[in-house]
């Protein structure tokens, strides 16, 4: 959820002429505002998986691109289903094609559906934009039991290598090798974590109408499908990671200084490298070349 200093999570990543956004939850384009950056920059964005906190973002995206007739194709790439998120999003824009700015019956519009193309992507899968390569595995935000299901959801973690230079974002994330062998040797890691024992001790107390079933449910998730400081560090230790940086915090609805302590502590068991605990609007270079 955000909070008053805190957008939901949605990054910028800029290089050369390539300007995408990775993920894009709820207030991306505000956010995009208080940097100086309007959506003529963006020429693609890539959707980790179909959580509404990083997807939220994505119909004002769209939509204020299509409205005020921006150049150029947005291209959205994301696991299987993102082509029916964007779909659903184009359908919400009939009506305003329809009425387009009130000019009268012979107005030309052009349509929404033309403003922006899909590509869906599963693990492994490349592509290429610019001079920026970019990589998809799956990671394990899912639960795994139902991995014989051809129709399942997956989560997918992305790397950028932009010439000898990467960035890897982990998208949300539990312990994963495929998402460790991803983030090997890279310049700069971009992770989730979560404060766990807090968060579900918050959640009994906030919430004590919750049926035990739903909580155990949630618990197990939490465990689970996100990446405790513990074993982030571990990972980003094993995978020789340059720097680490936290992102997106699954912690109690408190200031983050309150779980900082915690986060570091944990990362530092296995991890001696720089970690840094990002605030909204804060940008990294990893010195392209």
């Amino acid at each position: 959820m955000p909070t008053p200093d805190r957008s939901e999570p949605a990054n910028l990543l800029t290089a050369d002429d390539f300007s995408a956004l990775v993920d894009a939850g709820d207030g991306t384009v505000v956010q995009l505002a208080r940097r100086g950056l309007d959506l003529t920059r963006i020429s693609a964005v890539f959707i980790s998986h179909h959580h509404m906190d990083h997807t939220g973002g994505l119909p004002a995206v769209i939509g204020l691109r299509w409205m005020n007739n921006m150049p150029g194709q947005l291209t959205i790439y994301g696991p299987p289903g993102t082509r029916e998120i964007v779909d659903g999003i184009i359908a919400t824009m009939g009506p305003q094609s329809r009425v387009g700015f009130g000019l009268g019956l012979g107005q030309k519009s052009t349509p929404p559906s033309d403003s922006v193309r899909v590509v869906e992507m599963r693990s492994g899968d490349q592509v290429s934009s610019g001079n920026v390569k970019i990589t998809a595995v799956e990671n394990s935000h899912y639960d795994e039991s139902v991995s014989g299901k051809a129709d399942r959801a997956i989560s997918l973690s992305y790397r950028f290598q932009l010439g000898s230079r990467s960035i890897t974002y982990s998208g949300d994330t539990g312990p994963s090798a495929a998402f460790e062998k991803l983030a090997t040797g890279t310049d700069l890691l971009v992770s989730e974590v979560i404060d766990l024992d807090p968060i579900l001790a918050s959640i009994r107390k906030t919430r004590p109408d919750m049926p035990e079933a739903v909580f155990q449910s949630m618990s197990k998730h939490l465990s689970t499908h996100h990446i405790t400081p513990v074993d982030l560090g571990s990972l980003a230790a094993k995978a020789n990671v340059s720097r680490l940086v936290l992102t997106h915090f699954a912690i109690p609805p408190a200031p983050l200084t309150n779980s900082e302590a915690r986060l570091r502590e944990g990362i530092s068991r296995s991890y001696s490298g720089p970690v840094d605990l990002a605030i909204d609007l804060q940008s990294f270079d990893v010195a392209c070349k």
